[in-house]
């Protein structure tokens, strides 16, 4: 019901009315029964099928026709500003049975043009075949020959580009959650691929992947950031042109979905350089965008980094409304399944982080373990010990010394044969007992003070954890005494 139950509630009240209407003609039937019901509160799939009398069997098939209903109408809902454009394309093949060849050939020539400008490389492998056709008989078939090889072979280098730009995407959200080296190797043979791709022809949409990828690629790799300042002026050159590009091609429907990328590039990139002015003028304007942003599947790594850096914006300034402002809008309508693993962990775990600098610790270490509960982080080893620790981080300062003790004990094991790479971890663990055990209070917290100063001189090696969190003297002294309100 989850599902049906968000996309429901999401719809605005025009898209909800027509489905109304296409569902049961506003007849109070069991389709519109769970419609309203969904849109008015929310409602477990047990208990609707006692609302309609059903079995499951026939609720889930309901179910489903409403879901196939609901997708039709969003399915009109996304906007093709280049349709005028593909119309065009779609009746070259008819050009070749025209009455006026000469006439074919000067629109084909027209279309050949707008199609170059928009770098439509796919569409123009049709224009270039009949074109060669309607030349057949002359000396220009040969050369609008070659045009059409060589844009068989630039749409199948772009489609190659476009298939390497998500895979590394997608692996730059598994190398944050494992920090293996043999992650980090397979990025930077993709990234050499894109672009060694790019270097081979003259393509905006080419420039355009490319460096999205690369940006986001040295603003998250450790060895990369400490040469980030050195490049300010590369990367605002490489952000001016690609929001030129975007301005540019009005009706090119990748562009204007994704336009908003560039304010968070900037933003990723003054945080990661501690330029908090100039990070603050962006956020601003990610702000205003955001909420369109959440909706479309494709910017789920793209916001999921945005969130992230957000915390490391809050503990360079501690602004606490700029860190809160929108997460329990992404948390609800951000539509993010258990298989995208780095959106899925990485979110859950922003929210917790939030949670814990509203001074929320319950609410933080309720978030982590239910995502502990929700998806395995076995395969994620640094991701699950950091999950681990900032749960046990918070039955600290709650004073749960059960619950603390236990995930410590967990962690143990767990970390037993990674010799030196955990270090940092098992200081930190040892932190937590020093805060349980019962000694004298003012001894304790500036024992805990001096241990959290030589465990952050620690945490800068292979397997940094909680680089998310911030602790202050109230934080230590709230873990070392053992009163909590």
């Amino acid at each position: 019901m989850d599902i049906l139950n968000k996309t429901i509630k999401k719809l605005s009240e025009e898209e909800y009315q027509q489905l109304i209407q296409e569902v049961s003609g506003k007849k109070k039937n069991k389709p519109f029964l769970v419609l309203e019901t969904t849109r008015t509160r929310d409602i477990e799939d047990c208990e609707m099928m006692d609302l309609l009398q059903v079995n499951p069997s026939a609720y889930y098939t309901l179910k489903s026709r409403l879901n196939s209903k609901i997708a039709a109408i969003l399915s009109r809902k996304v906007t093709n500003p280049i349709q005028s454009l593909m119309d065009e394309v779609s009746r070259v093949p008819a050009h070749l049975f025209g009455s006026n060849r000469e006439f074919s050939i000067r629109a084909l020539r027209e279309l050949e043009k707008q199609l170059i400008e928009y770098d439509m490389n796919a569409e123009l492998i049709l224009v270039y075949k009949t074109l060669s056709q309607l030349h057949l008989f002359s000396d220009d078939f040969e050369y609008f020959e070659n045009k059409f090889n060589k844009h068989v072979a630039f749409s199948l280098a772009t489609s190659k580009a476009e298939n390497i730009f998500f895979k590394l995407i997608k692996k730059l959200g598994v190398y944050q959650l494992n920090q293996q080296e043999v992650d980090l190797e397979e990025l930077i043979m993709m990234k050499r691929e894109l672009s060694n791709i790019c270097e081979l022809y003259d393509s905006h949409r080419l420039f355009v992947l490319y460096n999205v990828a690369r940006i986001y690629y040295l603003c998250s790799v450790p060895h990369k950031v400490d040469g980030l300042k050195a490049r300010e002026l590369e990367i605002e050159g490489i952000l001016q042109k690609m929001a030129h590009i975007f301005e540019s091609y009005p009706m090119d429907t990748f562009y204007q979905n994704i336009k908003g990328i560039t304010d968070l590039l900037y933003f990723e990139y003054y945080i990661r350089t501690g330029n908090i002015v100039r990070a603050d003028y962006y956020l601003q304007r990610i702000h205003v965008q955001l909420p369109d942003l959440m909706e479309k599947h494709f910017m789920h790594f793209f916001v999921v980094q945005f969130m992230r850096s957000k915390v490391l914006k809050f503990m360079i300034d501690g602004n606490i409304d700029h860190l809160q402002l929108f997460s329990d809008k992404c948390e609800k309508e951000m539509d993010i399944d258990q298989t995208e693993a780095y959106h899925y962990i990485a979110l859950k775990r922003c929210l917790a982080t939030i949670k814990f600098y509203q001074r929320d610790f319950h609410g933080a270490a309720r978030k982590i373990n239910e995502l502990r509960n929700q998806i395995s982080l076995k395969q994620y080893i640094y991701t699950d010990v950091d999950c681990k620790l900032f749960q046990a981080f918070q039955y600290c300062v709650m004073g749960d010394d059960t619950l603390c003790m236990q995930i410590i004990s967990s962690l143990k094991r767990q970390i037993r044969d990674n010799d030196s790479q955990f270090d940092s971890s098992r200081f930190l663990m040892k932190i937590f007992k020093t805060a349980l055990k019962p000694a004298d209070y003012r001894r304790k917290v500036k024992k805990l003070s001096e241990m959290w100063i030589e465990f952050e001189t620690m945490n800068k090696g292979l397997f940094p954890v909680l680089t998310y969190i911030k602790v202050d003297e109230n934080i230590l002294r709230r873990m070392g005494n053992p009163i909590k309100d």
